[in-house]
């Protein structure tokens, strides 16, 4: 019998909606723990880390590096919370960074995925490795957990998911989980859910992927999304962050367990509805059952182990008592 699964982590992905401003990191911090996430994550950002200087975005990373005290003070708070924080890293600098503040894993953004000297130092130096899956195709995820030497059982886990700011739920394609782990056994999966924040789908398309048995769950969290902060497209404010926590937990309930036992709950269900098989006029006892004397309903009395179910358990028994009409009929009033 299968046990229960380990509960989803939900991660609130706040990611670079921060602006480079500590009070804003500390409060979306804040946010994803009073929302009920299990974990907050971070793009640790160091703009030639990412990017040259010719880049259209490179002074946007620029202004998204902060000093040390800041990120300590977003560690600290999330583990005083307790709750896990995680960064995105995108080199040496950035990985040695979070390792000195004590995160709980690092990411590995799908800007990164082919660069093997950042992917194994931060296989060396991360309790755990997120590891993003954007656009890499089954082949290619296959070469590279052989060139890393990620196995089964690794703390690693792969994050199906894209982003198209934001991503439409026909792209999504959740039933490509089901197959990469099919393909990938033994390896944890998690989803990286870009649906609109603003449509009432981002509260339920990553509902969707709880089947495919993924160990974490990212979504994006922004303070307000009329101020429009980085990232905040595929983003929940925090009362809808709630939501969609409060929405995932039922869901992940609703699931159980993979066993085929019935559940109390059935079994209840069972004793409460199923027919038992009553004496449909009196009969006498050294009396011989018949079709004719039997028929099935149900019965206020309460069903026991000798509750027969079956007419056939009775027709052509014995009576060892007598039995008045609609009296119910067990085991042990057969000879």
């Amino acid at each position: 019998m299968s046990s229960q699964p380990p509960r989803v982590e939900i991660i609130a992905e706040a990611a670079q909606g921060f602006e480079g401003d500590p009070s804003l990191a500390l409060r979306l911090t804040q946010a994803a723990v009073q929302a009920g996430a299990d974990a907050v994550k971070f793009q640790l950002v160091y703009a030639d880390e990412l990017a040259t200087p010719d880049y259209q975005h490179y002074e946007l990373f620029r202004r998204l590096e902060m000093p040390r005290a800041a990120w300590q003070a977003v560690v600290d708070e999330a583990h005083g919370a307790g709750r896990h924080c995680y960064f995105d890293v995108f080199g040496p600098r950035s990985l040695a960074q979070a390792a000195d503040l004590g995160a709980d894993g690092v990411k590995i953004h799908a800007s990164d995925l082919f660069n093997a000297e950042l992917v194994s130092a931060a296989k060396g130096r991360a309790s755990r490795l997120l590891l993003a899956l954007g656009g890499v195709s089954a082949d290619e995820l296959e070469v590279l957990l052989r060139r890393y030497a990620l196995a089964p059982g690794d703390p690693v886990t792969l994050l199906y998911g894209v982003q198209a700011e934001p991503t439409p739920p026909e792209a999504i394609h959740l039933r490509r989980l089901g197959a990469l782990r099919a393909r990938f056994p033994g390896y944890a999966f998690g989803f990286m859910d870009h649906t609109d924040g603003a449509s009432p789908d981002a509260l339920t398309v990553a509902a969707a992927a709880l089947p495919f048995g993924i160990a974490c769950l990212e979504k994006h969290i922004t303070l307000d999304r009329t101020l429009e902060l980085e990232d905040y497209v595929s983003a929940l404010e925090p009362q809808a962050f709630a939501e969609f926590v409060r929405r995932i937990r039922v869901a992940e309930a609703a699931l159980g367990a993979e066993r085929l036992e019935p559940t109390p709950v059935e079994r209840e269900y069972r004793r409460k509805v199923t027919k038992v098989v009553v004496a449909q006029e009196r009969l006498r006892r050294g009396d011989v059952a018949t079709r004719g004397s039997l028929e099935l309903k149900r019965t206020s009395q309460p069903v026991t182990t000798g509750s027969l179910h079956e007419l056939d358990r009775v027709i052509g028994r014995t009576l060892a008592v007598d039995v008045e009409p609609h009296q119910p009929i067990t085991a042990e009033m057969l000879a």
